[in-house]
């Protein structure tokens, strides 16, 4: 609550932490130390002069706060005249109250520097090792900086599962990769699987509902049953029935990739009999066919991507229900009325009348779907049926941590970093949901 203070007669005010000039970057700061903090402590060979720059960043951070603070109080403004009064939109209030939650901005620039991290990675260790996308290119590398840091499949044998230290500040896995560089490409995967899962969902979800709501009657009636029908089907059970299908196409086209190009180069160089052999030898004279389809499929279509479809297939039901909700409210309103008598259609009434006027509950549910389909790939990776070696998520990573630890050598940071990163994300999105929940709501205009 801002009391007014009275100050050499001029009405001052303490304004809000938020309203302060670099009060978001201090708060982040501060926040950054914390876990950069949290990150130090487990080296065991970290200089001093390590936890010398800490101390100086924490003495920096508590001067710049102590400083700001000394800021706080301005003036009171004084009343203003009904001619200065300006109109404003709700999209600027939205902006101004959103600003002023100091958690959700906090989360907010959390989530912008993870995500500038994980993609920087990617983008690095593809410009330091050009074929790292190639299963057959993953061998040791150089010991450079870059590579050491920076590329997930550089292997070493000799450093295999070394705790945090200077040179692998994650430690390293069975394989010596450093678990730093895989946390952050993990971070890609996870993130991507989120993005194009939700956005497959917003679009199934907007469209679906938005029809559905605006067209009424039967067919209202048989979309939001159909509807139903899904919500009551175990949609983890479907996902799973996906990946393992797609699994084992990846498995047929794998073990017999080598056969069928054998058999073709026989045909090709006229050798009918020993190609009929071949067949013969390896079981395939009467599935041919299915083998072939099973390796057109795999060299086209990435299992990831396949997983990022399933996921958001099953995403957009409650999507659909909360756009139909607004849609039934909002197709009574005036402005729709007179969209209809100026002749426009139905598709142009939804999609450029209703669908923009959505778009608050729209943005809320969304940061709040991309948690659920991150912990879902998470789960899918865990059970073994997402991601697949040598690409790796925050689930395939902790997956892989929990086959490692045992009592006698237990391998900790092979499952906390990829675990903490998944913490942070998922609870700057909640964050950012509830940030933007309360910012887009009109009650809260004042």
């Amino acid at each position: 609550m801002n009391i007014p203070i009275q100050t050499d007669d001029v009405p001052m005010r303490k304004r809000p932490w938020g309203e302060v000039p670099f009060a978001f970057l201090v708060n982040l700061s501060w926040f950054m130390s914390f876990i950069v903090g949290i990150i130090l402590i487990p080296i065991h060979d970290l200089p001093i002069t390590a936890w010398i720059a800490w101390g100086l960043w924490f003495a920096i951070n508590l001067s710049v706060t102590l400083f700001l603070q000394t800021k706080r109080m301005v003036p009171l403004e004084a009343p203003v005249s009904k001619k200065e009064i300006q109109g404003t939109s709700l999209f600027k209030d939205a902006i101004n109250r959103l600003k002023q939650n100091q958690l959700a901005t906090l989360s907010a620039g959390v989530l912008i520097l993870m995500m500038i991290c994980c993609f920087g990675q990617s983008i690095i260790a593809k410009a330091i090792h050009p074929d790292i996308d190639d299963p057959k290119s993953i061998v040791a590398l150089e010991n450079s900086f870059l590579s050491i840091h920076f590329d997930h499949t550089r292997l070493n044998k000799e450093e295999s599962f070394s705790p945090p230290s200077t040179r692998h500040w994650f430690g390293t896995d069975f394989a010596g990769r450093d678990i730093f560089a895989r946390t952050l490409y993990g971070g890609t995967i996870s993130f991507l699987v989120a993005l194009v899962a939700t956005i497959v969902s917003l679009i199934i979800g907007v469209s679906w509902g938005a029809i559905s709501g605006y067209t009424g009657g039967k067919t209202d009636h048989y979309m939001m049953r159909f509807v139903d029908v899904l919500y009551g089907l175990p949609f983890m059970f479907l996902i799973i029935l996906i990946m393992t299908l797609v699994n084992g196409v990846h498995t047929t086209a794998s073990q017999n990739r080598d056969i069928v190009t054998q058999y073709e180069d026989f045909l090709a160089e006229g050798k009918t009999e020993e190609a009929d052999k071949v067949l013969q030898e390896n079981e395939l004279t009467t599935n041919l066919g299915t083998v072939k389809a099973a390796i057109w499929l795999d060299n086209n279509i990435s299992p990831v991507f396949v997983m990022f479809i399933a996921i958001g297939l099953v995403s957009w039901l409650t999507m659909a229900r909360i756009t139909r909700g607004q849609v039934l409210s909002l197709k009574q309103r005036e402005f729709i009325t007179a969209a209809k008598t100026i002749g426009a259609g139905n598709m142009r009434i939804i999609f450029l009348h209703i669908v923009p006027n959505l778009l608050g509950p729209v943005i809320i549910y969304t940061t709040l779907t991309i948690p659920t389909v991150m912990l879902t790939e998470s789960f899918l990776s865990f059970l073994g049926l997402g991601i697949s070696e040598p690409q790796c998520s925050w689930g395939s990573l902790a997956s892989a941590g929990w086959k490692e630890i045992n009592v006698i050598k237990p391998y900790w940071w092979l499952v906390a970093y990829p675990t903490l990163a998944m913490f942070l994300t998922l609870f700057s999105l909640n964050f950012i949901g509830d940030g933007l929940r309360d910012a887009l709501d009109p009650k809260m205009k004042r």
